[in-house]
């Protein structure tokens, strides 16, 4: 299957030169169903999140699985009214990002996605996160992600 986004995704981890590994497995549309059915650490999943910002941009905020994004504090990282953040549908996030849900991953190599990880993930070494399919799992450095991401990290949960 390809899904442009996953493709976009894979070249940037292929053309940063770090480690990585990509999980293949059945189709998933929530992390609780990852964790009850995956080999991989309940504590070191990643979600994450689309939202898109009014007539702007997009934003990819990732964050522990359990966990739930604030929509105040997602507004004051990127200088925008709470109001006009809005989740993204199904539909506009494999249109406008190229990424399935169930599969959406804190990477994307478009010019209109800004990335926030949560602060909360910092201690995690490891983590695994979707990468733009949802019968993909992608397993690397959090590190390494965050330079990749060029992501910002900031407390985005409640």
């Amino acid at each position: 299957m390809s899904v442009l986004g996953y493709d976009e995704n894979l070249r940037l981890l292929q053309e940063s030169g770090v480690p990585f590994v990509i999980h293949e497995h059945e189709p998933f549309t929530n992390h609780q169903d990852m964790g009850d059915k995956l080999p991989f650490p309940i504590e070191a999943l990643l979600k994450t999140i689309a939202f898109q910002v009014k007539d702007s941009f997009w934003i990819l905020a990732g964050i522990r699985a359990p966990a739930r994004a604030d929509y105040k504090k997602l507004a004051a990282v990127f200088g925008v009214k709470r109001g006009n953040i809005i989740a993204g549908s199904p539909e506009e996030i494999l249109n406008d990002l190229g990424q399935e849900i169930g599969g959406v991953g804190p990477l994307s190599a478009r010019e209109n996605v800004k990335v926030v990880i949560d602060q909360n993930l910092l201690p995690l070494g490891t983590v695994y996160c979707g990468m733009g399919r949802r019968d993909i799992t992608l397993e690397v450095q959090l590190n390494d992600l965050l330079r990749i991401a060029n992501a910002q990290v900031e407390w985005i949960v409640k």
